[in-house]
C-alpha cells in the first residue's frame, strides 16, 4: 500500500505539476512520434517507463475488464488518432486526481471517478490530462529540473520507483513547483484542450461545471488543513470553475449529451467499494459534501447506498446534531433500493440507543440474516442476547 501511495504522488506530483517550470516553447507531440535515442526526452520516457512497470505490479491497480475498456473507449474517442500512443491505468486510490506522465502513460484515481457523474466529465479529465501530454508540459519541467539542485534526489526516485515516502516526494517537489509563474497558463492551456476536445464529440458543455462546482464545495468543506503543497501552483479550484462556465456559456452549441447511463453502467457496481474508500480519508467534512451532492442525482437503484454512506460520514464525524441527522438516514436508507446489510445494524444500535428494544432487535436480526457472514456477527449476537434478556 505504502508503495502504492508513493508510486501516486510522484505521478500526481510530476504530472500534474508539470507545467510549472516551461522555458522554451515546444512543437506539440505528434501520434506515433517518439524521442530521439539519447535525448533528454527519451532519458524521461526511461525513468517513466519504470515506474510504469512498478504501477503494472500494483496492488492498487484497478485489473476489472470492463471498466478498463469503458475508461479506454471513452479515452480514445477524446484523443483520436493518439489512441494507441496512451495506456490507461485506474488506480484505487480515494482522492479527486489524475495524471499524465510524457510517455503515454495515464493514470485515473477511483476517487475522481466517484465523484463524476457523467462520461461527459469523464471526457472533460482526459482531455485535460491529453492536453498536458500533447503539449509535452512534462518534458519542459524535466529540463528545468536538470539544471536545479532537486535534480538528482527527483531521479533517483524516478528510476528506481523506491526510496521515499509519500511526504518526502512531495516535499521536495512542492518547493519546484512553487517558483513557477507558468504553470497556470500551461494549466489553462490543458482546461482549453480538455474542453474543446469534449465539445467535439457533442458532449454538454455545462456538465464539467458542475463536476468543479462540487469540488468548490468540498473545498469550502474542509475542517482543517491546507491544499498539497504540490498543487499549490495551479489555478485555484473556483477560478477553473469560472473559467469553463464562461467557455460552456460562450459556446454556440445547445447539446445535452451526457452520456449518463453508460457512464453508469460501467461504475454503477463499484459504487459501494469507492464510497467505503472515500471515508477511508477521514476527511469527514468534505465526504459529507461530497456524498451529499451524489446522492441528489444518485440512480433510483442505488438511493439505499447513497444515503447510508452519507448516514456513516455524518456519524464518524460526530459534530453536534450529526448523530441524529445520521440516525435520521439510516431510516430512510432501509426503505430505499440498493441498501447495503450493514444499514439495518446501524439502525438497529440507534434504536437500542433510544431504548426501542423490539425495534432494535427486529433491525440486528435482519442484519444477520442478510448477511451471515459477517465478520462482527459476534457483537450483533452479544447485543441481541442483552435485548431478549431484558426485554
Amino acid at each position: 500500500m505504502r508503495r502504492a501511495l508513493a508510486i501516486a504522488a510522484l505521478l500526481a506530483a510530476l504530472c500534474l505539476v508539470a507545467p510549472a517550470m516551461a522555458v522554451d516553447a515546444m512543437a506539440s507531440v505528434r501520434p506515433g512520434e517518439r524521442p530521439a535515442p539519447g535525448s533528454d526526452e527519451d532519458e524521461l520516457w526511461y525513468a517513466m517507463g519504470r515506474i510504469e512497470l512498478e504501477l503494472q505490479r500494483s496492488p492498487q491497480l484497478v485489473r476489472d475488464p470492463a471498466l478498463n475498456a469503458y475508461v479506454r473507449d471513452v479515452t480514445c474517442k477524446v484523443v483520436g488518432e493518439y489512441c494507441k500512443d496512451l495506456r490507461i491505468y485506474i488506480v484505487d486510490l480515494p482522492w479527486f486526481n489524475a495524471s499524465m506522465a510524457p510517455n503515454g502513460m495515464m493514470v485515473i484515481w477511483t476517487g475522481a471517478l466517484l465523484r463524476m457523474q457523467n462520461e461527459a466529465d469523464l471526457a472533460l479529465v482526459v482531455g485535460h490530462e491529453f492536453g498536458h501530454y500533447r503539449e509535452r508540459h512534462t518534458l519542459q519541467q524535466w529540463r528545468k529540473l536538470k539544471r536545479s539542485s532537486a535534480f538528482l534526489s527527483t531521479f533517483g526516485v524516478l528510476a528506481t520507483g523506491t526510496g521515499l515516502g509519500v511526504a518526502g516526494m512531495l516535499a521536495d517537489i512542492a518547493g519546484i513547483a512553487s517558483m513557477s509563474k507558468f504553470s497556470r497558463d500551461k494549466e489553462r492551456e490543458a482546461d482549453r484542450i480538455g474542453f474543446e476536445r469534449m465539445l467535439a464529440l457533442g458532449y454538454d458543455p455545462h456538465s464539467g461545471v458542475k463536476l468543479w462546482d462540487g469540488m468548490v464545495r468540498e473545498e469550502e468543506a474542509r475542517d482543517y488543513g491546507k491544499p498539497i503543497p504540490a498543487f499549490a501552483s495551479h489555478p485555484q479550484t473556483r477560478e477553473r470553475r469560472d473559467d469553463l462556465k464562461a467557455a460552456a456559456d460562450a459556446a454556440a452549441t445547445t447539446r445535452e449529451e451526457l452520456g449518463r447511463e453508460r457512464f453508469l453502467s460501467a461504475t454503477a457496481p463499484f459504487a459501494g467499494h469507492w464510497l467505503d474508500n472515500e471515508l477511508t480519508r477521514r476527511m469527514y467534512s468534505t465526504s459529507v459534501e461530497a456524498i451529499g451532492g451524489l446522492r441528489t442525482t444518485a440512480p433510483a437503484e442505488q438511493s439505499g447506498l447513497y444515503s447510508f454512506f452519507l448516514a456513516e460520514a455524518y456519524r464518524r464525524r460526530n459534530k453536534p446534531g450529526d448523530r441524529e441527522l445520521a440516525d435520521g438516514l439510516y431510516a430512510e436508507a432501509i426503505a430505499q433500493p440498493g441498501t447495503p446489510p450493514q444499514t439495518w445494524r446501524e439502525r438497529g444500535l440507534a434504536l437500542k440507543s433510544g431504548g426501542d428494544k423490539n425495534g432494535a432487535t427486529a433491525a440486528l436480526r435482519r442484519y444477520l440474516e442478510l448477511d451471515p457472514q459477517a465478520q462482527d456477527r459476534a457483537f450483533v449476537e452479544r447485543y441481541l442476547q442483552e435485548l431478549e434478556a431484558n426485554p
